[in-house]
């Protein structure tokens, strides 16, 4: 087996002799003159590409950026310190013990155990009240006309 690749043909094509050398010499011209062409309108695009981008360079330096600048100042300050004072809070917390000592400091200092030491009689109270009613309840007929 023989590769086609770089084999010449025995005959030439027909459409491709039939050709003249002057209409290839035409062909090169019009593929010459669109290429300048091209050239052309390509320095004038890239001229054109480059006045905008200018502009918009200009524009956001010196006029976008002086009016934007304390708002966005304003806005990163805020932000930072709800983030440091956030930061702070969980320092303060896991500091000194860690969590379970905030939680035992809670209970025993900030009035919970006081608070639950007073709320067990009143529990009992409560309590008694609600299992009364509803065994009174329970009891009594269905028939609420006979309760009268």
């Amino acid at each position: 087996m023989q590769s086609w690749v770089g084999k010449v043909a025995d005959f030439p094509n027909p459409v491709a002799s039939s050709i003249s050398s002057r209409v290839m010499v035409e062909l090169g011209m019009v593929t010459a003159v669109i290429a300048a062409a091209a050239v052309v309108v390509g320095g004038f695009l890239a001229s054109a590409v480059f006045a905008v981008t200018s502009f918009a360079f200009v524009t956001t330096v010196y006029v976008v950026w002086p009016i934007a600048k304390p708002f966005l100042k304003l806005f990163v300050g805020v932000f930072l310190g709800v983030l440091e004072k956030s930061w702070d809070y969980i320092v303060d917390v896991l500091a000194d013990g860690g969590i379970f000592s905030r939680i035992s400091d809670f209970y025993t200092f900030g009035g919970v155990a006081s608070s639950l030491e007073m709320l067990k009689p009143i529990l009992l109270v409560v309590m008694t009240m609600v299992l009364l009613v509803r065994f009174t309840l329970s009891r009594r007929p269905k028939n609420f006309r006979k309760w009268v």
